[in-house]
């Protein structure tokens, strides 16, 4: 952990890939010096200076010279900004700092990087990524692709958000303290998505383990976790193709039992489905459906279903195989 580090970018309007970039280096030192000012006062002692989105140097996107330097994401066609090449430069450093266990940094970069650094470096440089696919497909029609574009359009983004914290016309409020307030948010948010990359990672192993104990079609987790995307990702494993409920506590009291898809894009592919007659039914009625006297709830789609103890879900599980 540095004690302080000397952070140099642009003034004027922020943008998210600056704002992410500095709360990135806020991890790593218990004080930040930000200085926002112009590519024409540059700091005279670089040296001591970590100088992002300005300045032409190796975290700057926005000569040709840099772009092509920084090349693109991995596997994309989405160029680097500020946000990301901090991200690439640092993140071995900053996870250290966050105690992320060694064996999962390279993972936590990559989900990261995924899940938030490429939009934000994508809307930075104007990139729209659905664009860039819909170009890949040949003979493809320029009134389609616009109407696919407009149905992809998401208005509100990360980028967004800290954008809404640049000053509007009518503020009194000076930009310092306006980007000051966005690195505090971005630096919560942060910490937060790595935190909970972090968490999917440690719950990834208790979920294998919980697939390797399950048996007659039912997994049950004595604590909860998240565990779709890991039995869904394990398509060549018999025991994890076999599972129809998984059964674990539920964050509001008792025990739910949810059913597996088989195609875990449609929400609705159930492997094996509760019974259609307890859907959106609630105590007293659903323990009469049902015949489970600790039965609590049937959510109206069918997916979930809830009782009072970890038998009476597993009642609910048996009765509704039958």
């Amino acid at each position: 952990m540095y004690r302080k580090l000397n952070l140099y970018t642009h003034d004027g309007l922020f943008h998210a890939d600056d704002v992410f970039a500095a709360a990135m280096l806020s991890l790593i030192a218990e004080e930040i010096n930000v200085v926002r000012g112009s590519d024409t006062q540059l700091p005279e002692d670089p040296q001591n200076w970590i100088i992002f989105d300005i300045g032409g140097g190796e975290l700057d996107h926005h000569t040709p010279e840099r772009k092509e330097a920084n090349g693109f994401h991995p596997g994309t066609e989405i160029p680097y900004a500020a946000c990301g090449l901090v991200w690439r430069k640092y993140y071995q450093e900053i996870l250290e700092e966050l105690d992320c266990p060694q064996n999962y940094t390279e993972q936590v970069y990559r989900r990261l990087e995924n899940t938030l650094v490429l939009g934000i470096d994508a809307e930075d440089n104007g990139v729209n990524p659905v664009a860039l696919a819909l170009n890949r497909i040949p003979n493809l029609s320029e009134d389609l692709k616009k109407s696919i574009m407009a149905d992809a359009r998401c208005e509100y983004t990360a980028t967004q958000m800290i954008k809404d914290f640049n000053p509007t016309w009518n503020s009194e409020m000076n930009y310092y303290d306006a980007f000051m307030d966005a690195v505090s948010f971005a630096k919560d948010v942060l910490l937060n998505r790595i935190d909970s990359i972090i968490s999917s990672l440690d719950g990834r192993d208790y979920v294998l383990n919980c697939i390797d104990y399950s048996a007659n079609h039912i997994m049950i987790m004595d604590q909860f976790a998240p565990w779709e995307g890991v039995l869904y990702s394990q398509f060549r494993n018999p025991k994890a193709q076999d599972i129809w409920y998984v059964i674990s506590p539920a964050l509001r009291g008792g025990w739910n039992i949810q059913c597996a898809l088989s195609n875990s894009d449609d929400r609705t592919s159930y492997r094996h489905p509760l019974p259609a007659s307890w859907y959106g039914l609630r105590y007293e009625e659903l323990q009469q459906a049902s015949g489970i006297k600790t039965a609590v709830f049937c959510h109206p789609s069918g997916f979930l279903a809830g009782a009072e103890t970890q038998e009476g879900a597993l009642a609910m599980a048996a009765e509704a195989m039958k």
